[in-house]
């Protein structure tokens, strides 16, 4: 009798803990959206007295962590950059970064749900819970790009100003230039000291004076040159660190093209184990998906050997991994005064310069030394003078045109920034629709990758025309780079 007993309180203990239970939680409909994008969470969700928790696959794949589980411990690791997760489900804990935190654990027909909110709390995410909606925001915090997010660097990033101070001072052809600038200089205070109470008019003195304005003619080329050589520098160092981040964009690109083809490919040998395509459809789907790893490879190995370009450039070791930081602000536009500018550019130009001091060495000549010359002499530093003149002309001309079709595509980048903004959104809410498609059995999870890869093709196409201002602008302030 007590055993009979005994079975009827355990099965009204058993009973209890059931109903329990039921009224503990409730399987239900939730929507999830992170940053304003809808997330394609198709499996239900737990609302346990008020916690929201979510299959740990899921939430996982949605905040773009690294996930497993350990059969043999019984928990489950999660890796997103810095950050290292590792959830007990038997315990109900779970250690973030060396801290520990509680978290709600159920596990349901085989898959374990985890509470969204300490999750993402955890990785300093703000959470809101709309029970009108059914609906959960997460607030990342990130700013910028939803699926363009650039690799983390090992190395420092430095700004266009700092890449440039340190490739001057390392480059071997300036400090050859400035010590011949220091040699000559002391060349001409020799001259100077061996004429010194000489008669100015006596031609050997006549002579020596020439020379000095010649070596000084040459101190004014070498700082020109100097110039010249240090610009050359900056846009070798703007072209690397452009054609580095095409490279780069160009690889995650191609990165996310190969993850969607995988993820296509499982679908499609299904489909042609079913017989529903053919085996040349999906031998054309592996070609293609091995065509996409391998041109991943040749970006890759392209990137390496770019960087150690642009280290050499600056004058680092080959090791060096350098990013540099573009200056890509539309709105300097705005600051052009583009006629004003013009004028400027005619006088101060280097190129302008040049010839400038090419033109004023002829007059000195024919000022100064003309007495002795002869009339063929004469009549062709005439000529010389003319032609500099036209020449100064053409240039200031050519120029001209050059910076208003330099400052016209200035003008088409920024509108073109404006307008891929507008088809980013569009993609956005194209996603968004897809995702709710989906979500109701009207789009498969390939078209949501599909709608991800559209949003992150135009990301990329944002990033590359503010890449095209930056090296546009340089070249802007600089027209005689622009050739």
């Amino acid at each position: 009798m007590k055993k009979k007993v005994k079975i009827m309180a355990g099965t009204l203990l058993a009973t209890m803990l059931l109903t329990n239970n039921v009224f503990a939680y409730n399987i239900q409909k939730v929507s999830v959206d992170i940053n304003d994008m809808l997330q394609p969470i198709k499996s239900k969700v737990i609302n346990k007295d008020g916690h929201i928790l979510v299959a740990f696959r899921e939430l996982f794949d949605i905040l773009g962590a690294k996930v497993k589980w350990n059969d043999i411990k019984r928990d489950i690791e999660a890796k997103k950059g810095n950050y290292n997760i590792i959830i007990d489900v038997d315990s109900d804990k779970m250690k973030f970064n060396d801290k520990y935190y509680d978290i709600d654990v159920e596990i349901l027909d085989g898959t374990t749900y985890v509470g969204l909110r300490t999750i993402c709390e955890a990785l300093g995410m703000k959470v809101n819970w709309e029970e009108a909606k059914n609906n959960i925001s997460i607030d990342t915090n990130q700013k910028g790009y939803i699926y363009l997010v650039e690799e983390d660097s090992a190395g420092k990033k430095i700004t266009q100003e700092d890449a440039f101070k340190i490739a001057k001072q390392n480059n071997s052809n300036i400090k050859n230039l400035n010590d011949n600038i220091e040699y000559t200089k002391d060349v001409i205070n020799n001259l100077g000291d061996k004429i010194v109470g000489l008669d100015y008019y006596n031609p050997a003195v006549e002579q020596i004076l020439q020379n000095m304005n010649e070596l000084n003619g040459q101190i004014e080329d070498s700082d020109l040159n100097k110039k010249i050589m240090e610009d050359g520098i900056e846009f070798s160092i703007i072209s690397s660190a452009y054609a580095i981040k095409a490279t780069k964009l160009n690889i995650m690109l191609i990165e996310k093209s190969i993850e969607l083809s995988e993820k296509n490919l499982e679908a499609m040998e299904l489909k042609y184990k079913y017989g529903m395509i053919s085996e040349n459809e999906l031998k054309q789907a592996k070609d293609n998906l091995k065509t996409n790893k391998d041109n991943l490879e040749n970006l890759k190995a392209s990137l390496e050997t770019q960087k150690k370009n642009l280290a050499n450039i600056i004058g680092t070791s080959e090791e060096a991994n350098i990013d540099i930081v573009l200056e890509s602000d539309f709105s300097k536009i705005d600051n052009i005064k583009l006629d004003s500018y013009i004028l400027r550019q005619k006088e101060g130009d280097l190129s302008i310069q040049i010839l400038k001091k090419q033109l004023k060495r002829i007059e000195d000549k024919k000022e100064n030394y003309s007495h002795n010359a002869t009339d063929e002499e004469k009549q062709k530093l005439d000529n010389d003078i003319k032609a500099t003149q036209r020449k100064i002309t053409d240039a200031q001309n050519n120029m001209e045109n050059k910076i208003r079709t330099s400052y016209d595509n200035l003008v088409n980048l920024r509108e073109k920034d404006k307008k891929l903004k507008i088809d980013l959104q569009k993609s956005k809410d194209d996603y968004n629709k897809t995702v709710a498609n989906y979500i109701n059995g009207n789009a498969t999870l390939n078209n949501v990758y599909q709608a991800e890869f559209n949003i992150l093709n135009i990301e990329k196409q944002i990033e590359e025309n503010k890449n095209s201002f930056s090296l546009a602008y340089y070249t802007f302030n600089k027209p005689y780079l622009n050739q």
